[in-house]
């Protein structure tokens, strides 16, 4: 009975982009870690970072997977790999010899194909986005390409020595476009950065200073520690320091031809 408690338990997983808690989850319900993660993103940003502070309190109470388990050191003779054939693991040395240029050469064509199809989906869906509400141009949804970027570099693994850096970058890009967003279709003013800066300038410099020191000593808590402090200056920004913009009504065409208007003149 103990052992089966152990096993329904939710661990967090080995497999992580950057506590392994999304990961843990989607494992214990059967679910995929992308959606699990996705899902995350999308509570942190509409609870106002909430969802965040959730996520650190599951990071420091779940148990990381295989903790409880008894590891063995095998070192098998040879392996066997499609790629690089029979592989001596004493020498290391493949059968096979595969140029490394080639893989860097595939790499940089799935980059590119990334980049390509990124391009794409913006201006499908900043063309899509603009005649549904009038008085915007296309060019002003511009943000929303950067937010996918944001979404990439948290949900594509990325195997490197800074994977985590990387994975921090992308929630302080997500968060940063989504404040320049209503800025950029112009309801709210440009004048909320300073004002935000002026307010909350020490969330900024302990972000930037936390995220340089956990890169430069490979410290993943602090990485993503920084990368909050981003996102809670970015709340400071659309809540307490948001300035009126030019836009005084935002009118939504709707598919079945209602029109939904939001009002901003009394705010």
């Amino acid at each position: 009975m103990a052992t089966q408690a152990v096993e329904n338990r939710a661990c967090r997983s080995r497999n992580a982009c950057i506590g392994g808690v999304c990961a843990g989850l989607a494992k214990r319900f059967d679910l995929d870690p992308i959606v699990t993660r996705i899902l995350a993103i999308f509570i942190t940003v509409m609870t106002f970072g909430v969802g965040g502070i959730a996520y650190l309190i599951l990071w420091a109470r779940m148990p990381r997977e295989g903790e409880q388990d008894v590891l063995y050191e095998i070192t098998p003779e040879s392996a066997e790999s499609n790629a690089f054939g029979c592989i001596d693991c004493v020498t290391g040395r493949a059968a096979k010899d595969v140029s490394k240029t080639n893989v860097d050469g595939v790499a940089m064509l799935a980059r590119l194909a990334v980049a390509v199809a990124l391009l794409l989906l913006f201006l499908l869906i900043a063309t899509n986005l603009s005649p549904l509400m009038p008085g915007t141009e296309w060019w002003q949804f511009w943000p929303v390409a950067v937010l996918m970027l944001g979404l990439c570099l948290i949900i594509i693994p990325i195997p490197t020595r800074l994977e985590m850096a990387w994975h921090s970058l992308g929630i302080v890009v997500l968060s940063l476009a989504a404040t320049l967003l209503p800025m950029s279709l112009g309801v709210m003013s440009w004048n909320t950065i300073p004002c935000a800066f002026e307010l909350a300038w020490p969330l900024v410099l302990g972000g930037v200073a936390l995220y340089a020191f956990g890169v430069y000593r490979g410290i993943n808590a602090l990485m993503v520690a920084g990368a909050f402090f981003i996102v809670a200056f970015c709340i400071v920004a659309l809540t307490t320091c948001a300035l009126p913009g030019d836009m005084e009504t935002l009118l939504f065409q709707m598919p079945d031809g209602r029109n939904l208007q939001i009002s901003f003149v009394n705010r």
